[in-house]
């Protein structure tokens, strides 16, 4: 049975949909779960690099810049936040080079479980329209210059999948920036091995 989607119902359950590929499954039997570590390797790549690019449309576009959705695949993700206006190829290659600094401290990719009131003391960023229990994780990645107020470059309530060091997403290339809804735009971006798949690496 390959696994294509899992999706949190009630409470603490979990549904698996998928494909049976082979044989039969009955109500009762007892199944051994196995991680697609390719797919897994992918996923944790893409998620880890959103976090860095949202970080860096912040940094770059203003702290407006908030996310309205967003898709992480093995191979690619998209991200969409709020902006009105559509990026200019200096702002795209600010926001890569950003990312891609902090892919190159190859830092620790750290999770804590806090209280969320604790974790926006930290000043951790939540999602607007986010359900949140009592306790939360807490993702934290890269560090910016000495003598900033806040070290860590990103921090932000997670609980998703990552890469256990920022050099293992490797590097991050925005291959579309388009309009998604009024006043939301929409990056598309490769982290990993982009040259394979879009062709060439972005210019140091």
């Amino acid at each position: 049975f390959r696994v294509t989607d899992a999706q949190k119902r009630v409470g603490d359950l979990i549904i698996h949909q998928g494909v049976l590929e082979k044989g039969a499954l009955k109500i009762g039997d007892a199944l051994e779960l196995e991680v697609d570590r390719v797919r897994r390797s992918g996923n944790r790549a893409h998620h880890s690099a959103t976090h860095l690019l949202h970080e860096a449309l912040r940094e770059t576009l203003g702290h407006h810049v908030a996310q309205k959705g967003s898709l992480v695949e093995p191979d690619r993700l998209r991200f969409d936040f709020s902006h009105n206006k559509a990026m200019g190829p200096e702002e795209i290659a600010a926001v890569e080079a950003m990312a891609n600094a902090v892919v190159l401290q190859n830092d620790e990719v750290n999770t804590r479980l806090m209280s969320v009131d604790e974790a926006i003391a930290e000043g951790a960023m939540a999602l607007f329209g986010e359900k949140y229990g009592d306790e939360v994780r807490v993702v934290s990645m890269g560090l910016r210059p000495e003598g900033n107020n806040r070290r860590i470059y990103s921090l932000e309530l997670c609980g998703g999948t990552h890469a256990r060091r920022t050099g293992d997403i490797g590097l991050i290339k925005v291959i579309s920036e388009s309009a998604s809804a009024a006043g939301v735009r929409r990056i598309e971006a490769l982290a990993g091995e982009v040259e394979d798949r879009f062709g060439a690496a972005p210019a140091p």
